[in-house]
């Protein structure tokens, strides 16, 4: 994907800011005036509060350029970016802007990565910003979507055919938890991410890359809930793909944030680690229902 494809990629995501639906919160807020409406906390700007090569996503990925995002459309209470999401101009965070975006990938590319990853919070409510960068780079490493899977028409609209890994977070299998740990209202969770997966499916893949990469947080008492749903979903969206293209990642190490005491009070439950019983029954559960295509913290 070159900088010319990303110019009109650009163009139409800046367009969808007049009436944001880029995430099925449908503000439908002119972002171009203000924030202020908007679900996410963010007008036109993108704010990247981390950026670093990292090896610690999965390794088909990587080395890649990590780039932290601010803002979200998800309140998950165990979030350990919390400060980031609610308060996405905060002191930690800098406005995203094409000069220092094009200097920074030369840069990190000549340091070794082959890839850029675009995480937060969740990269979606940036998009427009994070499209115009793109425009600004001859050449830009092949993208991953490091995302929570709530994507709006506008969004899909811009991203389709130019990812290269979708990496979705797949944290609830029920409307009810969805809903208590995050905020998930008036959407059809399971549809929206599913959707993603359809489009990941559906494209060819790039450089070897994976075309799709499920992560899904295994938490204390979420097992039976979310986490074996999860998988009874992804097995039948997934029937006939092959390890090479998809990846299913059950990440095992919940740690509470310490600073979210005060919030997990309403989910007492995830105010521990996970035990060992409950992450041996997990992966079990996972490689029954899933089988080859199951990895466990990325490996």
């Amino acid at each position: 994907m070159n900088a010319s494809s990303w110019v009109a990629r650009a163009e139409l995501a800046q367009q969808a800011l007049q009436s944001c639906r880029l995430c099925p919160r449908d503000c439908e807020v002119d972002r171009t005036a203000s924030s202020r409406g908007a679900f996410c906390r963010l007008a036109s700007q993108a704010y990247v509060y981390k950026e670093y090569i990292s090896v610690g996503e999965e390794p088909a990925v990587c080395p890649t350029w990590l780039i932290d995002v601010s803002g979200c459309s998800l309140r998950c209470l165990f979030c350990s970016e919390w400060s980031q999401v609610v308060h996405p101009q905060g002191a930690s965070a800098t406005e995203m802007q094409p000069r220092w975006f094009a200097a920074t990938h030369a840069k990190r590319r000549q340091q070794g990565a082959r890839t850029i990853s675009f995480v937060g919070g969740d990269p979606t409510p940036s998009l427009p910003a994070i499209a115009k960068c793109l425009s600004h780079v001859a050449d830009p490493l092949p993208l991953i979507w490091n995302c929570n899977g709530l994507l709006g028409d506008q969004a899909l609209a811009v991203l389709s055919g130019a990812v290269a890994t979708w990496s979705v977070d797949v944290k609830f299998g029920n409307p009810a938890c969805a809903k208590r740990l995050a905020g998930v209202e008036n959407m059809d969770y399971f549809g929206q991410w599913s959707r993603i997966t359809a489009t990941a499916l559906a494209q060819e893949s790039t450089a070897g890359l994976p075309r799709l990469i499920i992560r899904h947080l295994v938490m204390p008492e979420h097992v039976q809930c979310c986490t074996v749903p999860v998988a009874e979903q992804l097995r039948d969206r997934l029937a006939g793909a092959k390890p090479a293209d998809v990846m299913v990642n059950w990440m095992t190490t919940f740690v509470p944030p310490t600073d979210r005491r005060a919030h997990l009070r309403r989910c007492a439950e995830l105010a521990r680690c996970n035990d060992a019983q409950q992450v041996a029954h997990a992966i079990a559960m996972g490689k029954a229902i899933l089988g080859d295509l199951l990895v466990v913290n990325g490996r």
